[in-house]
């Protein structure tokens, strides 16, 4: 049966999350709901990350198998016309069998908004965080650069079900938008994350350059402790940006 890999962009604030729950609009069940219709029969969808209610994605990764062979770029406009809005299929590829979106991804990559200035914004309420506070930004790199490589996160997550709290991560920096003042985004990329720690560890670095947290208190959190060590900051600001493969899943 062949099988498939979908790159999903959707905009989460009408959406109880990715994991399909019955009776609640999901973006898992509105992929099944659209591929049965498209295909005839049901399809199970697998997703790279299980993104919480309000969070939006440019990059999720998915995949899927159909009996059939279809034509991809005739599938891929079908399959658009089927999905509800804020949601959309940017390309589909063949993989590889027992293809696993999220046990075969190299890295996954968050990405959390931002506006940082006066007055809030209309046009970003839904997409990033409002945050009056001044920012040491020199601070905020800083604070970033500590956070790179492995350490012990149990202070950064919310809820106690994962064993292992220790995490790689890989990236950490902080980016700025010429063309909308006040807009910057934190960047966080990880092979794995414990729940909620995205939002929790950006929370902790507005703390650190906003001056609420020293950065040596903040050195000492990544050392390990209960968490959360802060409250998570808002889903709407926070999108799964891009998820990574090797190569040769694409060989088929």
């Amino acid at each position: 049966m062949p099988n498939y890999c979908a790159r999903v962009e959707y905009r989460g604030t009408n959406f109880h999350g990715f994991q399909k729950q019955p009776g609640i609009p999901t973006i898992q069940g509105a992929l099944e709901d659209a591929l049965l219709t498209l295909a005839g029969e049901y399809v199970h969808v697998l997703g790279a990350g299980r993104t919480d209610a309000g969070v939006h994605a440019a990059g999720q990764m998915v995949s899927f198998s159909l009996s059939g062979n279809f034509e991809i770029p005739m599938f891929l406009r079908s399959l658009n016309a089927l999905l509800p809005n804020g949601i959309a299929v940017s390309h589909i590829k063949r993989v590889r069998e027992k293809f696993d979106p999220r046990r075969d991804a190299l890295w996954r990559e968050y990405r959390y908004f931002i506006l940082n200035r006066e007055t809030p914004s209309p046009l970003l309420e839904e997409y990033a965080f409002f945050y009056s506070h001044n920012l040491d930004k020199k601070l905020l790199g800083e604070a970033c650069e500590l956070t790179l490589g492995e350490h012990d996160f149990s202070a950064f997550r919310v809820g106690s079900e994962e064993k292992n709290t220790v995490r790689n991560i890989m990236k950490c920096e902080v980016g700025e938008f010429d063309c909308f003042q006040g807009l910057i985004h934190i960047t966080v990329r990880s092979n794995s994350f414990l729940y909620k720690m995205v939002r929790v560890l950006c929370r902790a670095l507005l703390n650190v350059a906003s001056g609420k947290w020293d950065i040596h208190d903040y050195r000492k959190k990544l050392e390990g402790g209960a968490g959360p060590c802060a409250e998570p900051l808002p889903p709407h600001g926070l999108f799964l940006w891009d998820v990574a493969y090797p190569e040769d899943v694409f060989a088929v």
